[in-house]
């Protein structure tokens, strides 16, 4: 029997798949390749029993969403992450409401795609629901549940707080607060592993091995690698601004401040599932 995830990725750009296969199939992933949506349907229809599938939103013919659509009509518990270099509000709000797990910009960075294969293969059922009540102020969607650290905490502090256990969701970056939870800076999951990548030039790191070897980190201040100008927004801004911020910024969520201090998060899915207009 074959435990590995079965993932199939379909993307009209060939040597883009056949790429990002081989770099998937090392991590561990049993992975088939297809380049059309009419090809991506066929494989569901008659190969089956994909864990994930990983679709491109622009191709030539069956466009992805079209594809995800037929996809979800053959098999509705395969989860489907969007993949796109043309992200718009309109093409994410559209592949969330029929259906998709998640939606990703290109080029994304391997560890974040390899984190969400893993948590798409985790859920059991997710769906998303249509929208009951207009929200359109970020207070509305806001998390209250904020992952932070202090400027003199240890790399290691962040490296533990970003490591998940199967069926959490991924933690991309971790905010950097002062004693008055005012906001000073931000950590990406990719700052810690070029941080243990410089210091060891010999090793070649990913977040799973860096996870296994802790001892690779430095011993750095988070205050030495922190990025000093995160983006924001307050709790009376609108959802469609929110979008804007993050589509141009590439980051899934971002920080609620409130007279300066961090309140919560939004998180780019639950964006999507409330912005009804496209933003050009």
């Amino acid at each position: 029997m074959n435990d590995k995830t079965r993932v199939l990725l379909v993307d009209d750009e060939e040597q883009f798949a056949l790429n990002m296969a081989k770099i998937l199939k090392v991590r561990g992933f049993d992975v088939s390749s297809v380049f059309s949506g009419f090809e991506a349907v066929d494989a569901v229809k008659y190969g089956g029993g994909f864990d994930v599938v990983v679709l491109d939103v622009k191709m030539p013919g069956m466009d992805g969403v079209a594809t995800l659509v037929e996809i979800k009509k053959w098999a509705p518990d395969t989860e489907v992450i969007m993949l796109t270099g043309h992200a718009t509000i309109s093409s994410g709000t559209q592949a969330m409401r029929k259906g998709a797990y998640d939606y990703l910009m290109k080029p994304c960075d391997i560890e974040d795609l390899v984190e969400k294969i893993n948590e798409a293969h985790e859920a059991e059922s997710i769906k998303r629901h249509p929208v009951m009540w207009p929200r359109k102020m970020v207070r509305e969607i806001t998390l209250h549940s904020l992952k932070k650290l202090i400027p003199e905490d240890p790399l290691n502090k962040a490296l533990e707080m970003m490591a998940r256990e199967a069926g959490e969701e991924a933690i991309e970056e971790i905010y950097i607060l002062d004693d008055r939870d005012c906001l000073r800076g931000v950590v990406t999951k990719r700052d810690i592993i070029n941080e243990a990548q410089k210091a060891n030039p010999e090793v070649s790191l990913n977040w799973q091995s860096l996870l296994e070897n802790p001892q690779l980190l430095p011993q750095k201040e988070l205050s030495r690698i922190m990025r000093s100008d995160p983006i924001s927004i307050r709790p009376n801004g609108h959802l469609t601004d929110a979008a804007q911020q993050m589509i141009m910024n590439n980051v899934r969520c971002m920080p609620v401040l409130r007279g300066g201090k961090a309140i919560g998060i939004i998180k780019m899915q639950d964006v999507f599932n409330y912005v009804e207009q496209e933003i050009e």
